[in-house]
């Protein structure tokens, strides 16, 4: 009888695969760099990857440490595991392999996150994101971590996984650096009003007025920090500051507005709101265009729905 040898392991070592920043946190130090998971044609895969903290490294997950009720610690250092697919073309999203499971020195880690609702009735993948595994690692510089992962192959898909020391950062912090990018040019506004007020001249209805909320589609209160994707068309803002709060507890960075991709890094504030204080836009109607573009705009409709000339 003949018997078939389990193809042997392929796994490149660690390709030149960078992964995407996340905003609320700052990477201290590369543990693992990316590194491939290798592939078989078994039907579920494993792979064990080993790392070892310095000592200074140690001393910052020790001075971070919080104790909190019940005697769980917090770390605000922390040892972070990622995965993303081995792609070079850009830096790489957070992504799972199928089947995934994880131990972190022969202890099971579970996966956190939340599960997408159906799709067309299929089960959709739960969307991958940064995993905090300091409870489970050794805090000393003298023994080794081992992690152990499996998961199921996916044919024409390879994943990188990696370990990073990283702080985490707050969304106060993150939003001082986010008004540290500066505004958008007001410019940029008049001419989006100006655009969407002649977008089609042969139209038998013209637009006469834009209507812009200064109320956030999120907290359903004034604006006070008026912010929106670069990527975006329309001109209606969300506030900032709640934004990043929400994706601090669930990153999923969408607008709350047309519900499109709105990533961090293409976050501005805006600058035409910006340029009006925020206690003038306090006395202002739920509903206003922007004053520096009224010359634009050939009609407005008041709180009561009456239209008025400007």
């Amino acid at each position: 009888m003949n018997f078939q040898q389990p193809a042997p392991l392929i796994r490149p070592v660690q390709p030149d695969v960078e992964m995407k920043p996340l905003p609320f946190y700052d990477v201290l130090d590369v543990l693992i760099k990316p590194s491939s998971l290798g592939v078989t044609t078994t039907q579920r895969d494993n792979q064990e990857e080993y790392f070892i903290l310095k000592a200074e490294q140690v001393r910052k997950l020790f001075v971070s440490r919080e104790i909190l009720p019940g005697g769980r610690m917090n770390y605000n250092v922390q040892i972070q595991l990622r995965f993303c697919l081995s792609e070079t073309s850009c830096p790489q999203e957070d992504n799972y392999p199928n089947s995934l499971a994880i131990k972190v020195n022969d202890k099971l880690f579970r996966l956190p996150g939340y599960a997408l609702p159906p799709k067309n009735g299929m089960k959709q993948k739960s969307p991958g994101r940064a995993l905090n595994i300091t409870s489970l690692v050794k805090h000393t510089s003298s023994v080794p971590n081992k992690i152990s992962v499996t998961w199921a192959p996916e044919i024409g898909k390879i994943y990188s996984m990696s370990v990073y020391l990283v702080r985490q950062l707050t969304s106060h912090l993150v939003l001082q650096r986010l008004t540290m990018k500066g505004t958008s040019n007001p410019d940029h506004s008049r001419a989006q009003i100006k655009e969407k007020l002649t977008a089609d001249p042969d139209s038998e209805v013209a637009i006469t007025s834009l209507r812009v909320s200064l109320m956030c589609p999120l907290g359903k209160m004034r604006l006070t920090l008026p912010c929106r994707a670069v990527t975006c068309s329309h001109l209606q803002c969300f506030d900032a500051a709640l934004y990043l709060q929400m994706n601090e507890k669930k990153p999923t960075w969408l607008c709350p507005v047309c519900d499109k991709k709105a990533a961090y890094e293409s976050l501005i504030i805006d600058g035409t709101w910006g340029s009006t204080p925020v206690r003038h836009l306090r006395g202002l109607p739920q509903t206003h265009a922007y004053p520096h573009c009224h010359y634009l705009i050939q009609m407005l409709s008041n709180l009561n729905g009456e239209v008025v000339k400007q």
